[in-house]
């Protein structure tokens, strides 16, 4: 029998039991750093105190560090990523800034796309603007909640959520689409969803260099 106060040997000295309770603290522990570094983020868009500097930035560059970025999560999930290999424009923006974009948008594709499926990553250019595409597997969004997606705290309809957040931290409270969002209109670009046949699709514009 335990005295009272006296912690468990079994819970304390059993190994998988460790690695499973540590497990769990690692990934509440990052799920709450991404959190707090979210709200900064969008603190400072939403305040105006966020600062870019802009210069010319291949999007080619921007997706590719981010596809890299997002391949050990779309591993995992086993979900397969794919990117378009050229095609991309260049346009005038922050390249951190813009890499944080797309990761956010890469990040949601992966958790919202079951296992199996394929998230697909392409741009392309117009002369006036340069673009990039996300679409993902989730089956798609309601039609009433598609002008809603990129709010503060949207998390959609039951169906699209996923069934597991365990695999990995992603930052949680519904911040990413509104970051995406805050730091496009920073570059004072756009950015749209519509529904595709068994998922969606983000797409992003961005004012194109000068010529």
């Amino acid at each position: 029998h335990e005295r009272p106060g006296e912690l468990s040997s079994f819970a304390v000295g059993d190994p998988p039991t460790v690695a499973h309770y540590h497990r769990r603290m690692r990934v509440e522990t990052d799920r709450v750093s991404g959190l707090v570094d979210d709200l900064f983020e969008l603190s400072r868009i939403n305040a105006g105190t966020l600062h870019i500097t802009l210069e010319n930035v291949p999007l080619a560059d921007v997706v590719s560090d981010a596809v890299a970025a997002a391949a050990p999560l779309a591993r995992a999930k086993r979900v397969q990523l794919e990117a378009a290999p050229s095609g991309y424009g260049t346009v005038r923006g922050s390249e951190p800034e813009l890499g944080r974009v797309v990761a956010n948008l890469l990040l949601n594709a992966i958790r919202h796309t079951p296992a199996d499926g394929v998230v697909r990553v392409d741009g392309g250019s117009d002369g006036r603007a340069g673009w990039v595409a996300v679409t993902d597997g989730c089956g798609g969004i309601p039609e009433s909640d598609l002008p809603r997606v990129f709010d503060v705290a949207f998390r959609g309809a039951a169906a699209r959520s996923p069934e597991n957040d365990t695999v990995a931290p992603t930052g949680g409270g519904g911040l990413g689409l509104a970051i995406v969002r805050g730091l496009v209109d920073v570059h004072d670009g756009e950015v749209a969803v519509a529904n595709t046949d068994g998922g969606c699709r983000f797409t992003v514009r961005l004012p194109a260099t000068a010529p």
